[in-house]
This record gives structure tokens, C-alpha cells and sequence, in this order.
């Protein structure tokens, strides 16, 4: 899509789309990519590899945030049909959409190898740490490339042509059919790289996380600890 037919001025009176979850999920999922896999290229560097515990934790993460990932992408499947009916050249943006899919596709594999390597990884740290480092950078090149374009030629027409009533009735069927494995780590995760403002755009009570969350937040926090920080 081009910048010129990208985002043309809303309707006037039209509200804009509230898009603080997708950025925040992009922040969210281009940083812990990065520091995934410069955790992994320092471990196949090191002459000792990672503790057993450590080891079986870091699979584990890997695991959670290939699955949120996933989910992430699934969204797609609802938020396109909204999107391409705001934009008056369809056929224009179906072929950007296409070059997304493909995107997609090549994720999805990367992700399924970096599943299985990392199963083996908990069970066999030493050898199987250079492979799981290759994967994750190679998911972290072909995600940041992917979340850019999405950046500069789907979320300007979000802004500029989607109603916000048709993108919050849209967010609310992608909540209504999230099928990631654990939704408690998914939600402590996306809040955990959000401003405290933020915050209160992704949590209905307003006024900051509900008390009913902090639990899975420091669970998350400390979770993030021990596979980091080792």
C-alpha cells in the first residue's frame, strides 16, 4: 500500500480507533524476541551450559511466547475483513494483506521448529542451545520486518478509515475467541511492557490493574527473572 492512499482523514465526527493493544503487543513482542535470542547466542557462546532448572524454565518461556505470538497473528483473520472494507482501493490492499499471510506462513513454521528445539534444549542444554539461538534470530529478523510494514501500512488505516465502533466490535470478537494456553501469562506479559496510562486502556477498571491480576503479574515477574536474569 502506498503512504498516499494509506490514511486519509477520517469522517468528521468519526472517533479514532483505540489502538493501544496492538502497539503495546508489538513492543512486547519485538523485545522479548530480542532479548530470547541474545539470551540464547550468550548461552551457545558460554563454555558452561545453562543449569538443568534454568534450561527446562527458558523452553518453557519460549513455549508461552511462541503461543502468544500465534494468537496474535490469528487476529488477523478478523481484523482484515474490517480493515479492507474501510479502504476504497481493495485490490491495493489485498495484495499488501497477501504479503502479510505469507508472513504468516513462514512464522508459523519458524515457530514449530523453535517448539521442537526447544523441548530439546530443556533436556539437552549443551547441545542444542546454537540451534535454538539461530532459530529465535531468524524469528526476530522476519517478525521485526513484518511488524514494521504492519506499523507503517495496516495501522495508519486503522487509524485513518476504520470507525471505532467497527475496530472495538472487532477487538471484542478477537478477545471472544482467544484460544492461547494460558491466557493468565498472556495478559501478565502484554502488561508487564505497558506504561502504567496504557494500563488503563487494556484493563476495563480504569485506574490501574485490579487486585484480582497482581498475583499472575508477580508470577510473571518472577518467571521473567529466572530466565534472564539466570
Amino acid at each position: 500500500m502506498d503512504r498516499e492512499h494509506v490514511a486519509p482523514a477520517r469522517p468528521y465526527g468519526q472517533a479514532a480507533a483505540d489502538l493501544t493493544r496492538v502497539r503495546v503487543a508489538h513492543r512486547a513482542i519485538l523485545a522479548d524476541i530480542e532479548r530470547l535470542a541474545g539470551l540464547l547466542a550468550a548461552l551457545a557462546a558460554a563454555a558452561e551450559p545453562a543449569e538443568p532448572a534454568r534450561a527446562e524454565a527458558i523452553a518453557g518461556y519460549v513455549h508461552r511466547y511462541n503461543d502468544v505470538v500465534r494468537g496474535h497473528h490469528r487476529e488477523d483473520e478478523i481484523l482484515w475483513p474490517v480493515v479492507l472494507d474501510a479502504v476504497p482501493d481493495a485490490a491495493e490492499a489485498m495484495a499488501g494483506i497477501v504479503r502479510f499471510i505469507a508472513d504468516h506462513e513462514a512464522l508459523d513454521a519458524l515457530r514449530a521448529d523453535c517448539d521442537a528445539v526447544a523441548a530439546r534444549f530443556a533436556a539437552e542444554p549443551d547441545r542444542h542451545a546454537g540451534r535454538l539461538a539461530g532459530l529465535l534470530a531468524a524469528q526476530r529478523d522476519l517478525l521485526a520486518a513484518h511488524l514494521e510494514a504492519e506499523e507503517e501500512h495496516v495501522l495508519p488505516v486503522i487509524a485513518g478509515q476504520v470507525p471505532a465502533a467497527a475496530y472495538a466490535a472487532a477487538q471484542a470478537r478477537i478477545r471472544g475467541a482467544d484460544r492461547s494456553a494460558d491466557p493468565a501469562w498472556s495478559r501478565a506479559w502484554l502488561l508487564s511492557h505497558a506504561t502504567e496510562e496504557e494500563a488503563r486502556r487494556l484493563l476495563p477498571a480504569g485506574a490501574g490493574p485490579p487486585a484480582v491480576l497482581e498475583p499472575q503479574l508477580r508470577a510473571y515477574a518472577a518467571e521473567a527473572s529466572a530466565v534472564f536474569a539466570g
